[in-house]
């Protein structure tokens, strides 16, 4: 395997840098749900990230967070921050 591969393959590196989700409203839109579709890996020549994505956004919108050292693998999270999952 080249050294480019070795960058940007997703399974050289363990955890990925970001996680991406597609969010859906619920009920009045006060709250929504977070399903994670994608995971991101940094190259390591910090010039980009290589995706794996395992569903495609129905409204084409793909919200991609950072993965904290604590954050749990869910696959869906219900959350009142319009932000993003905590």
């Amino acid at each position: 395997m080249s050294n480019e591969q070795k960058q940007t393959n997703p399974s050289t590196n363990n955890k990925p840098f970001m996680l991406g989700y597609t969010v859906t409203p619920i009920g009045d839109g006060k709250r929504s749900a977070w399903s994670k579709i994608a995971a991101a890996w940094a190259h390591k020549d910090g010039e980009g990230y290589a995706v794996r994505m395992d569903a495609l956004p129905v409204d084409g919108r793909l919200v991609l967070r950072t993965v904290k050292d604590d954050q749990q693998d869910g696959n869906d999270v219900v959350a009142d921050d319009p932000v993003g999952p905590t």
